[in-house]
């Protein structure tokens, strides 16, 4: 019987193209599965890589900071990690041929923007009191901003004010050499009456030297009052140009205890015509003398040459001889100037001066409380990332991410107050000032305190109508001046600049006692009156005040000089100062060979498990990324 074949070979066909369907599914959900293992090996990898971070640097500033060198090291730690996994890929058939680093990002880069970024992402879990919202932040920045301007144009005035006393001295230098040359001129005039013709000319030469010296005299006065016009037009024009950073009240106080200035200068207009009058008024009466002099030699001629031949003749008649060199002299009429100086007491003059002048010299030794030795500690290292790294990108931060940073380095770093024995001790200074030595960055911060506190007392005595007249009346003292005369006007604004400057410096010391001070002066906080203010700047020393309980302490204010700071400066310094306290226990630590985010690339070789023919290898490639 015979058999038919056709039905074997079309279901051995059919079994041919099931199995070959069935195997290319499987190698497809092989291949799939393949990259998702070598995805999942590649990212745990790289998880494995970054759990490296240095301890210390977390134990002490809680940051995540990845050592690494260059990309290779990078790589060959990524490939050991891998190695398990390629070790273990059973199924899938792995093998590791490279890893390339594709971008690796290192704390030091982008301006500081990654160390901004985990300070940021750590301090949000923080638990803070009293933290401020963003509307309050902008109040924050607005008064320092205001603080910064009143100081800075009440130090404008402050010279101004020197340069109106200078100019007031010269106008005394007029006046004392006018009253000498009349003193000569009746000296002169005593020496007619008395016939005496030798003594009136040396009299008359005194007189006619010490008229020599009006020139120069009013020239002196000439180029102060151009200095002073011109340096005022100056401030005027700053003054102009902050009215955006000024309130309203204190913008409109400001212009108006200011406005003396321009007063002055109008003033002094009128009365440098009169002394500029003067020299031609010196050669008018210099002629006159010549006229004098020559009369007073004819008259000793006419006396040494009297002869009479008359027994009753009583000789020349010396009264009507010398009568007519009086007559002369007479007409050399020395004048006297309408204006006067207004300086009338120097010596609190000089005591309101030599206040500021204690800042200049001795600051420090004026606010740190006795006993108080200064660090002696050094920061400079050519290794550190501000001098390495700092480029000086410009990295824009959010304000309340200003304040969260202030206060991850309030937390951080050491100041002056801390009890903490290190060889750099005034790590938040540095922060604010970027010295070289602990000693210039404490004397450079707390006089940054200084003129924030001195701003902030001056908008308060601007707004206090019962201090602002005590310091006209002080100014009234001073000038010798009853009423709103301008250079009244322009001392007083003085003696208020320089109170609250005083007030400051009291401010500053309390804060370096470890004290409290409100950031808003009221009557009731202010410290300073003016009789101490005197003897503060003929001593230099104060005994201190009553701690605010409502204010901030020296920490906080080294905060707020930070807040309105230029953000990518300091996370570089932040960083200089890490990288110096690690480098204690690992002197090869540097912050520009840690790892914020890395890339990395990895090929590896697979295998087809149903497919390939002579060549079954096939590359896959992966990448990974990792950010702290």
């Amino acid at each position: 019987m015979s058999k038919s074949g056709q039905v074997t070979v079309f279901f051995s066909l059919a079994l041919l193209c099931i199995f070959s369907l069935m195997c290319g599914l499987l190698e497809s959900a092989r291949t799939a599965g393949t990259r998702c293992y070598l995805k999942l090996a590649a990212d745990s990898s790289m998880d494995s890589v970054f759990s490296r971070y240095h301890r210390e640097a977390w134990n002490k500033y809680r940051l995540f900071l990845l050592e690494c060198e260059n990309g290779g090291e990078l790589e060959k730690a990524w490939e050991g990690f891998m190695e398990p996994y390629m070790d273990s890929s059973g199924w899938y058939s792995m093998d590791m041929e490279k890893a390339d680093t594709m971008q690796l990002f290192r704390i030091t880069d982008g301006g500081g923007q990654y160390l901004k970024q985990e300070i940021l992402d750590y301090m949000k879990y923080g638990i803070f009191e009293n933290m401020t919202d963003e509307k309050g932040a902008e109040a924050l920045l607005k008064n320092l901003k205001e603080a910064k301007a009143v100081k800075r144009l009440s130090g404008s005035f402050r010279d101004h004010e020197r340069e109106a006393v200078r100019l007031e001295r010269a106008l005394e230098d007029i006046n004392d050499s006018l009253k000498q040359q009349k003193a000569y001129w009746k000296s002169a005039y005593e020496r007619i009456r008395d016939y005496d013709g030798t003594g009136f000319r040396r009299e008359a030469d005194l007189l006619e030297r010490e008229m020599n010296r009006i020139p120069s005299l009013v020239k002196a006065y000439g180029k102060k009052a151009d200095d002073l016009k011109n340096s005022l037009s100056g401030t005027n024009n700053d003054l102009s140009s902050a009215q955006d950073e000024l309130s309203q009240e204190v913008r409109e106080a400001f212009i108006g205890d200011t406005s003396c200035y321009g007063s002055y200068v109008n003033q002094d207009g009128e009365r440098r015509r009169e002394i500029e009058a003067l020299p031609v008024q010196m050669e008018q009466i210099k002629q006159v003398m010549e006229q004098a002099r020559k009369r007073s030699s004819e008259v000793e001629r006419i006396i040494d040459n009297w002869d009479s031949d008359e027994e009753e003749d009583d000789g020349p008649d010396l009264s009507e001889l010398w009568g007519s060199v009086g007559e002369l002299w007479a007409k050399a009429d020395i004048p006297s100037l309408s204006y006067s100086n207004g300086v009338k007491d120097p010596e609190k003059q000089r005591l309101l001066e030599q206040l500021e002048g204690f800042i200049q010299t001795g600051l420090l030794s004026m606010v740190l409380p006795d006993g108080k030795e200064i660090s002696k500690g050094i920061l400079s290292d050519d290794s550190f990332p501000s001098v390495t790294c700092g480029d000086g990108q410009v990295l824009e931060s959010g304000l309340l991410d200003r304040l969260l940073f202030g206060e991850y380095c309030g937390r951080f770093l050491t100041n002056v107050l801390s009890e903490e024995d290190k060889e750099v001790m005034y790590e938040l200074e540095y922060l604010v000032s970027g010295k070289k030595t602990d000693e210039e960055n404490l004397k450079q911060a707390v006089l940054e305190v200084l003129m924030i506190r001195e701003g902030m007392n001056l908008i308060h005595i601007l707004s206090d109508d019962q201090k602002r007249e005590e310091a006209m009346s002080l100014a009234g003292l001073i000038t010798g001046t009853v009423g709103l005369a301008p250079l009244t006007g322009i001392v007083a604004f003085f003696v208020m600049s320089i109170w609250a400057l005083g007030e400051a410096i009291v401010d500053v010391r309390m804060l370096l006692e470890g004290k409290k001070v409100v950031f808003l002066k009221s009557r009731s906080t202010w410290k300073l009156s003016l009789d101490a203010l005197l003897e503060l700047g003929r001593t230099g020393t104060w005994e201190g005040g009553k701690e605010d309980e409502d204010g901030i302490d020296y920490t906080s204010y080294l905060k707020l000089l930070l807040f309105p700071g230029e953000s990518g400066q300091q996370h570089y310094r932040l960083m200089d100062v890490i990288q110096m306290n690690l480098c204690r226990k690992q002197a090869d630590f540097r912050m520009a060979n840690c790892v914020y985010q890395a890339e990395v690339r990895g090929t590896v070789r697979s295998r087809h498990m149903f497919f390939g023919g002579n060549n079954p290898f096939y590359p896959v490639e992966v990448r990974t990324e990792k950010a702290y």
